[in-house]
């Protein structure tokens, strides 16, 4: 069965993109602490750095799992906005997305017999 997508629910879209843009910044603010932060403060401490900028860098590692996942969310719900309506007015001149879609029976309603 062929369809066309011809609408988003700007909205709803959006929603949904703020979630995977906000669990992709979960990922980078991790990497940053794990990974980016202790080469920071590796280098940092090889320049002699003095220790209170050490904890401090150390606290920006920490700082990145909580703004990161903010940050991202934020900039994917904007972003899934502009997609979302830019989508629905191209639609409106190309007629859509064609998908091709095939119904499936679900395992419920399908009877079992023995022979």
């Amino acid at each position: 069965m062929v369809t066309r997508l011809r609408h988003i629910a700007v909205v709803q879209f959006a929603l949904v993109a703020a979630v995977l843009y906000g669990l992709i910044g979960i990922l980078i603010g991790l990497v940053w602490w794990l990974v980016i932060g202790p080469i920071m403060i590796a280098e940092m401490s090889r320049t002699l750095m003095p220790s209170a900028g050490l904890g401090a860098l150390s606290g920006i590692g920490f700082f990145a799992i909580i703004f990161f996942p903010i940050f991202y969310g934020i900039i994917g719900f904007i972003a899934g906005l502009l997609y979302a309506g830019l989508y629905n007015l191209a639609a409106r001149w190309t007629g859509g997305f064609e998908l091709t879609l095939d119904q499936v029976v679900p395992v419920s309603t399908v009877a079992i017999t023995t022979v």
